[in-house]
């Protein structure tokens, strides 16, 4: 083998190992047992065999309000996302608290810094989910009929079914489930289950699967 040739596999393998590195793992990958447990599960809406695990901070007055929202919102995350803020809030030391990439709304790529870093929203921004999609309520016939803005939830979803049934929870609410799919591998950028949800060209596909504009 040539020295160019061997200059070229180190090459090609290098940049395999980073398609390996940069792609989202499910969470499932790294095991089951931070959700779930296989013996003396508690019950949770839209959480089979909970393990229990649940934040310990308060979002009273921290979640998403607007004047324009015709929908009810819990005074707390409740069904999947409860599950989800167990970790994505800080409070369990062996899991992280969440970090997501400012995108650039005109072209949906990553902003980054001088040195060509991302810039990330600040951790603490978890803390208060009253700045991010609202989360724990219903989303019925009903509420897309009195918004004007939303799809009746018997749409197909373009997810093989409707909209009822591949994105909201067993009680017809919408959680953090409804865009992340935590069981599958390279599901969009952070598990999301699509890839064009920003706001430039083309883009917004994953909100217009509820969303009519």
């Amino acid at each position: 083998m040539t020295t160019e040739m061997k200059k070229m596999v180190l090459v090609v393998a290098a940049f395999v190992c980073v398609l390996v590195v940069g792609a989202y793992a499910a969470h499932s990958d790294y095991g089951c047992d931070s959700c779930h447990t296989p013996h003396n599960a508690e019950a949770l809406v839209g959480v089979p065999l909970w393990n229990g695990s649940e934040t310990m901070k308060s979002f009273a007055g921290k979640m998403y309000t607007s004047t324009s929202m015709d929908a009810v919102t819990a005074e707390e995350p409740d069904g999947a996302s409860k599950l989800c803020m167990s970790c994505h809030d800080g409070s369990n030391g062996h899991t992280y608290i969440g970090t997501h990439t400012k995108i650039d709304y005109d072209t949906g790529s990553p902003i980054v810094d001088d040195d060509g870093n991302p810039v990330n929203f600040a951790p603490t921004a978890w803390e208060d989910l009253s700045n991010s999609h609202p989360i724990s309520f219903v989303y019925d016939e009903q509420l897309a009929l009195d918004d004007g803005g939303l799809k009746n939830p018997t749409e197909d979803s373009g997810l093989g079914g409707s909209i009822a049934d591949d994105m909201l929870d067993p009680a017809g609410k919408v959680q953090c489930t409804t865009c992340h799919d935590v069981h599958t591998s390279g599901v969009g950028e952070n598990l999301l289950r699509g890839y064009d949800y920003f706001h430039g060209p083309n883009g917004g596909a994953l909100c217009r699967v509820c969303h009519e504009k």
